[in-house]
């Protein structure tokens, strides 16, 4: 991916991270995305890999809803 699309989506991320988050939730979502940076390329299933972010985003929010995603 191109230097410019990373910075894109970061850009984005930051964004909406910044907009409505309070501190307290902010340095909790931190401790819990630093997981992300071990997990390894190829332990990831070929359901996540092949998913769009709108699929992901959809998973997320049910299995939030639902409480079958524990975070």
């Amino acid at each position: 991916m191109e230097q410019k699309k990373i910075n894109e989506v970061l850009d984005h991320i930051n964004t909406k991270f910044d907009e409505n988050v309070p501190r307290l939730v902010k340095m909790m979502v931190r401790k819990k995305i630093s997981v992300l940076q071990f997990f390894e390329v190829d332990s990831i299933p070929d359901s996540l890999r092949t998913c769009t972010v709108e699929e992901l985003i959809f998973i997320v929010k049910h299995g939030l809803d639902t409480g079958k995603l524990k975070i």
